[in-house]
């Protein structure tokens, strides 16, 4: 019989960031791309924002992969069912070190956003992260099943977003009007629901125009 084990090892992985951190700096995004997306496209979505004003740091999914057959585009992913909760662990270090490496001393808002399967690494990763964050977008994705609101509790204070579009091809049978009243039973208390006029997807717009 087979058995699995787990042992502790050192790797070296990537992320990347967008703008830079400076006097300026009004708000630190930490956003989260969706499944098969890696961070150097994912950023582009958010050049729209003031580099003055707005700094962004992308944690990239540890696994990637090809996206057809063997060879072409390479996307990336969060975790897969196998071995979930070493994932879990895994993400909430690797999330860990890119904040440490790359904030510091700041006085600036702290953004956190997850889009598609980025929202619940996003929300696991606020339960457990050591730092005060003032907004939450959850951008067309699901609220991680485990999560209570004992959970939360420090939660009490952010802004909470909840944004989709309208022709998402992933909005069965109004799934997101429902992950929308998970959130707001989560956090205990409204947030604010966007629903733009596009697909499965992050508009820039969105992002340049909306007060988030």
């Amino acid at each position: 019989m087979s058995v699995e084990k787990h042992i502790d090892v050192t790797l070296k992985t990537s992320y990347r960031t967008l703008n830079s951190l400076k006097s300026t700096t009004r708000k630190i995004w930490i956003v989260f791309h969706g499944q098969g997306q890696l961070t150097e496209f994912f950023l582009k979505k958010f050049e729209v924002l003031d580099p003055n004003e707005h700094f962004i740091i992308a944690p990239q999914g540890l696994s990637k992969y090809y996206l057809n057959g063997f060879t072409g585009r390479v996307g990336a992913s969060w975790m897969t069912k196998e071995d979930r909760l070493t994932e879990i662990e895994n993400q909430a270090r690797y999330v860990d070190a890119v904040v440490e490496a790359e904030l510091g001393d700041h006085s600036a808002e702290i953004v956190l956003l997850g889009f598609s399967q980025g929202t619940a690494t996003m929300m696991r990763y606020a339960k457990h992260a050591q730092l005060t964050f003032n907004k939450m977008i959850v951008w067309a994705g699901t609220i991680p099943l485990e999560l209570t609101p004992e959970m939360v509790v420090h939660w009490s204070d952010l802004q909470a977003h909840f944004v989709y579009g309208d022709e998402d091809q992933f909005d069965s049978n109004g799934q997101f009007d429902q992950e929308h009243q998970k959130f707001e039973a989560l956090i205990g208390r409204p947030a604010n629901k966007l629903v733009f006029h596009g697909k499965h997807e992050v508009k820039a717009e969105i992002l340049g125009d909306f007060n988030l």
